[in-house]
């Protein structure tokens, strides 16, 4: 029977730390959607003063038609992770999961000094029995973190930074494009047009 609550333990460990992980990860959603959605309306405010202000200019004459367009991509684009991000709810979810790594972590603390204990048969299995509903109450109540957020949080050495850098490409590279893209447009068409006045 000691050896269920070991197993118990264990388990509701690695669960708690894909928790605390899946928090990290959606946090890090949460934070890159907003940086990216402000620099993609502050490039389109700067973009559309720009060819407002500086019409005469000739490199604004010449990229007229290629800035309209660049605008009004960059609006359909802030629109769509707008959207996006409202309807992920993705600070809740981290919030969630945070609340239910902590409602693990207070589940462990409370059976863990009897793992060791020389207590009888029956009431390992009686003690095994509450804190294993206990256990799956907390899981069936909530979210259940993704495979990545395991991986991550379960991995050591080479095998931790492999998975990692997949989460980080798969999850954060469009946040990163999107910032690196707006930014490079912003410089491109206040560099020119600086270029141009001289």
């Amino acid at each position: 029977m000691k050896s269920q609550l070991d197993n118990l333990y264990r388990r509701s460990g690695i669960t708690k730390e894909s928790c605390f992980q899946a928090t990290r990860r959606l946090e890090g959603h949460n934070d890159l959607s907003l940086w990216s959605l402000t620099i993609l309306a502050f490039s389109l405010i700067v973009i559309s003063l720009l060819t407002q202000l500086y019409v005469d200019n000739i490199f604004i004459a010449e990229y007229m038609r290629f800035l309209g367009f660049a605008m009004t991509a960059i609006s359909i684009f802030a629109m769509v992770i707008a959207v996006v991000v409202q309807k992920s709810d993705f600070s809740l979810k981290a919030d969630r999961f945070r609340r239910q790594a902590m409602e693990i972590n207070e589940l462990r603390l409370s059976f863990k000094h009897l793992i060791d204990k020389d207590i009888g048969a029956d009431e390992q299995q009686r003690i095994y029995e509450e804190k294993s509903s206990d256990y799956s109450q907390i899981l069936n109540r909530d979210l259940i973190h993704d495979q990545i957020d395991f991986y991550v949080s379960s991995t050591e050495g080479i095998e931790h930074k492999y998975y990692s850098s997949k989460m980080v490409l798969a999850q954060f590279s469009g946040y990163y494009l999107t910032i690196l893209m707006s930014v490079s447009l912003f410089a491109w068409a206040i560099i020119n047009t600086y270029l141009a006045t001289l």
